[in-house]
């Protein structure tokens, strides 16, 4: 009988509620998670996959590839190269398939036995806890349908809350600290570059910056206020990279640099 072929595992591991670091997916995996694959292809038990009764042992089926889990009933789904596992009502159900050889950690639907995996992008909450994750799972169980979350876990908002002092743009120093700043709450941003209020959303992906329209009072104002601000305007509005430094933070684009340091 013809064995599985082996699946190449770009996303790292989630391993459950309580947001372990190796949750954390690089960017190149996130995007590698979110592209959509081919979807619903009708794959039940092709030639290609053993029989469940085949199927090697956990500890021999080689890596966790995958991993979903959900709520009330309690679930999980563990996904190998050569078997996956769902376990369902708080462990009173198990069952395990031969994993689909076109398996992948992104959006589509996967089809083995009595499971099919059906993978959309998030962001999904558990319902438990305030981690958020980067895909929503739904898993037909022998007929029953369950859904939950999977993909890895999404960073905290580490900027939520927290005030900064603009010290320079593009390495021009910012003459005082009172008209420079940049203000983050929960989902708004603030900033001020010695001259108009500006402000607009925001969302943060690790080190990704996002700001989202953004719009400001129309004000003339004197040098080196006007230049300042149309630059930091100019790398607000960016892809911006949000670097740790010895004195703060640095937000950097493709337009620019900002120096800040805690407010």
């Amino acid at each position: 009988m013809k064995t599985i072929a082996a699946i190449c595992a770009s996303a790292l591991l989630l391993a459950g509620c309580g947001g372990d670091p190796q949750d954390k997916l690089s960017d190149a995996d996130a995007s590698v998670a979110q592209t959509p694959a081919v979807l619903d292809n009708g794959n039940v038990e092709s030639e290609t996959i053993t029989g469940a009764s085949d199927l090697p042992d956990p500890e021999d089926a080689g890596a966790v590839l995958y991993k979903a889990l959900g709520t009330e009933p309690g679930w999980t789904l563990t996904v190998r190269p050569a078997r996956m596992d769902y376990s369902g009502d708080y462990g009173q159900e198990n069952i395990a398939e031969p994993t689909p050889p076109d398996f992948r950690s992104a959006q589509g639907t996967y089809r083995s036995g009595k499971l099919i995996v059906k993978i959309s992008p998030g962001p999904c909450s558990d319902g438990m806890s305030d981690t958020m994750y980067r895909q929503t799972v739904q898993v037909i169980a022998d007929g029953r349908t369950v859904s939950g979350c999977g993909g890895g876990t999404i960073a905290s908002n580490m900027l939520a809350g927290t005030n900064w002092v603009v010290v320079a743009v593009n390495g021009k120093p910012a003459p005082t600290p009172d008209n420079y700043y940049i203000r983050f709450s929960d989902k708004q941003v603030s900033a001020k570059f010695g001259c108009n209020s500006i402000g607009g959303d925001y969302r943060i992906n690790g080190d990704h910056l996002t700001v989202g329209n953004l719009i400001g009072t129309q004000m003339a104002c004197p040098e080196p206020a006007m230049s300042l601000e149309r630059e930091g305007s100019m790398a607000l509005r960016g892809n911006l990279r949000v670097e740790k430094t010895a004195t703060g933070l640095r937000l950097v684009s493709e337009a620019g640099t900002i120096e800040l340091k805690q407010g």
